[in-house]
């Protein structure tokens, strides 16, 4: 799916994201969708997706879709992010984050990371606090 330009301004300010070449797929109201594909540096010995790379995908999600509350974006810390792994991947891992409640300032997330295919890799719920703009 196209990602507009402003989705671009959105996200350009988090370079530990580019590294590991975390992709956003979609935001909309609460929702956020992205990708990375399991290069062989994020990789176990065994040649599959290492947690690190898992959790880093899902804590950028789950980040993400806390800001697409907000108009202009803020910046968002994560307070607290539990996470179960279930599979691993290889190829191309995708994940979705949904907001399930907000206040002023704590969002609490959910979401999951999938292989290609589908098959569940891990979820996670987490908090966050949305901070005020300078």
């Amino acid at each position: 799916s196209h990602v507009p330009r402003e989705t671009y301004e959105f996200t350009k300010h988090l370079p530990f994201s580019e590294h590991p070449g975390i992709k956003v797929d979609s935001l909309e109201k609460g929702v956020a969708r992205l990708s990375m594909a399991i290069r062989p540096e994020f990789m176990t010995s065994w040649g599959t997706a290492h947690g690190g790379a898992i959790l880093a995908l899902l804590d950028i999600t789950l980040s993400m879709t806390a800001r697409t509350l907000y108009d202009p974006p803020r910046s968002i810390m994560t307070i607290d992010l539990s996470t179960q792994f279930i599979g691993t991947t290889t190829g191309v891992m995708r994940a979705e984050g949904r907001v399930m409640k907000a206040g002023q300032t704590t969002i609490f997330c959910e979401g999951e990371a999938r292989s290609e295919s589908g098959e569940l890799v891990a979820k996670a719920i987490g908090t966050f606090r949305a901070r005020n703009p300078k």
